[in-house]
């Protein structure tokens, strides 16, 4: 990533590194963790990986917002702050599956450290709105 990348990039690195840790914590355990081909298929076909998608949801938003060639537009930024708050913290019924599971997972050290990566860099782009 560049020394100071927009902050739609930074925020979409944050999730994409919990969501990459939740996925092999997820398959881990299991023939998945092995075998990235199995895995691709088991997050987009396996009930167990459904969870997962709020994640990779937000993901897509954030690159399609970015793909028009400019950054997010405000609005746009700021329900994307909101909505990763509410996939670490909770308080939005759409969530409370991802968020329940990210609980779960937090257990694990990897998991807890890119969530806690995730809230502050939300926590530092708010500010940086505000200021």
């Amino acid at each position: 990533m560049p020394p100071n990348p927009p902050p739609h990039r930074r925020l979409a690195a944050a999730i994409a590194d919990l969501h990459r840790a939740l996925l092999n914590a997820q398959a881990s355990g299991t023939p998945l963790a092995s075998n990235p081909y199995a895995l691709l298929q088991a997050v987009m076909h396996d009930p167990a990986f459904t969870w997962l998608r709020a994640f990779s949801t937000l993901l897509l938003h954030i690159d399609e917002a970015a793909a028009k060639g400019a950054t997010p537009s405000p609005e746009a930024m700021e329900g994307f702050l909101t909505r990763a708050s509410q996939l670490v913290d909770g308080g939005d019924p759409e969530t409370a599956t991802s968020h329940a599971m990210l609980q779960m997972h937090q257990l694990r050290p990897e998991i807890a450290g890119k969530a806690a990566t995730l809230r502050q860099v939300v926590a530092e782009l708010r500010l940086g709105r505000a200021s």
